[in-house]
């Protein structure tokens, strides 16, 4: 028995590469809590899980690109695909026959169709969630007339994931089972790309064209790994354009806090008593204060598409409007495990300084990705 060539090196790079990603997107989901242990915070570490999500989706993609126009073990039509095969091929692993496939085996055809199909699923679903819960992405559009769909989406994203995983698992066992009882070589091969075989080898070359466009597809994961990881977070959001008497009168004692923290009527009432405005007077001028209630009415939560905005809305509800941004539920949700002692540190201060953790606040941009907590 000889060694022949199965696997080309953009099939082993694929392999591998989708084996990092997938367990890179797994922690960065932080999917160990469901078994009680937190190992990283989902909230800091999104845009990498976007990254690694779209790298496993560029990497799928390549699968199937491959399997169509890649070299002979490589395609589709080199799958043992038919009920027959699969059916054979589990009773001789029962009765612990050796079988041997140049390529892959029945099982492993149907494990590398099933995880390219729940693959894709769950990172077009992730595509979805991360649009209609966070407001951003290529769905984006969606987002306020179709977030009460977030919900439903993830735990449909999860399910597609656990079934994914269940595949993995599945095609794991049966890879050590074949290795390890029958030295088939088939670990070995997605090393070296050669396996042991009484079959007489394929030539796996492709033209050269193809070949550079297989390259460069496998490996661009790796640039939009980084690029999504870094770019989020980075760029400011589009300047909101900002009375300059908002500024002098409001931020003169504390931070001007942008219009879509709060809904309307909480603008509305809190600027009808400025006489008492949380204990202390803030009379100005009626005209002045048109203005700049003319712009906070504008621009208020529920004209807003940033993510924190609906939130607001969504768990402020339409009775009793808060005067406080504190005051929202989901403000409270979202601050609830942070200790009182970091509110008191120099940079900080009080709990309405925003602007001292979220950099883009003043803006009405509150992103996950931006939050930086100074340390003293």
């Amino acid at each position: 028995m000889n060694k022949i060539k199965v696997r080309d090196l953009q099939t082993r790079i694929f392999h591998w590469s989708l084996v990092v990603f997938i367990l890179c997107s797994l922690v960065t989901a932080n999917m160990t809590r469901f078994f009680g242990f937190n190992l990283v915070n989902q909230d800091a570490w999104l845009s990498f899980h976007l990254g690694v999500g779209t790298a496993v989706g560029i990497l799928l993609a390549f699968k199937i690109f491959w399997g169509f126009f890649g070299s002979h073990y490589s395609r589709f039509s080199s799958l043992h695909l038919s009920r027959q095969d699969l059916l054979r091929y589990l009773n001789s692993v029962r009765k612990n026959i050796k079988t041997s496939y140049p390529g892959y085996n029945p099982a492993a055809s149907w494990c590398v169709l099933l995880i390219i199909v729940c693959g894709m699923l769950a990172v077009l679903s992730g595509v979805a969630v991360f649009s209609l819960d966070e407001g951003r992405g290529v769905f984006r559009f969606l987002y306020r007339h179709f977030y009460e769909f977030a919900t439903p989406l993830k735990l449909a994203h999860l399910g597609v994931v656990y079934l994914l995983l269940a595949i993995i698992f599945a095609h794991i066992s049966i890879v050590l089972l074949e290795a390890l009882k029958h030295k088939t070589g088939i670990i070995a091969a997605m090393f070296t790309g050669e396996k042991p075989s009484s079959a007489k080898g394929i030539s796996l070359t492709t033209t050269k064209p193809l070949t550079l466009l297989s390259f460069a597809w496998v490996l661009s994961p790796l640039f939009a790994v980084f690029h999504l990881s870094t770019a989020m977070g980075t760029t400011q959001p589009a300047a909101l354009a900002i009375p300059p008497i908002y500024k002098k009168e409001c931020a003169a004692c504390h931070m001007a806090f942008p219009p879509n923290t709060l809904p309307a009527e909480s603008w509305k009432s809190m600027l009808a008593n400025l006489q008492d405005h949380f204990g202390d007077d803030a009379s100005i001028d009626e005209s002045l204060k048109r203005e700049i209630e003319q712009f906070l009415v504008k621009n208020a939560a529920e004209y807003s598409l940033e993510e924190s905005s609906i939130k607001f809305i969504r768990s402020i509800g339409k009775d009793n409007p808060p005067l406080r941004i504190t005051a929202i539920p989901y403000w409270q949700e979202k601050h609830k495990t942070i200790p009182q002692e970091i509110y008191r540190r120099g940079s900080i201060k009080s709990k309405i300084n925003c602007i001292a953790c979220h950099k883009w606040s003043e803006y009405g941009a509150f992103d996950d990705s931006d939050i930086r907590i100074p340390r003293n």
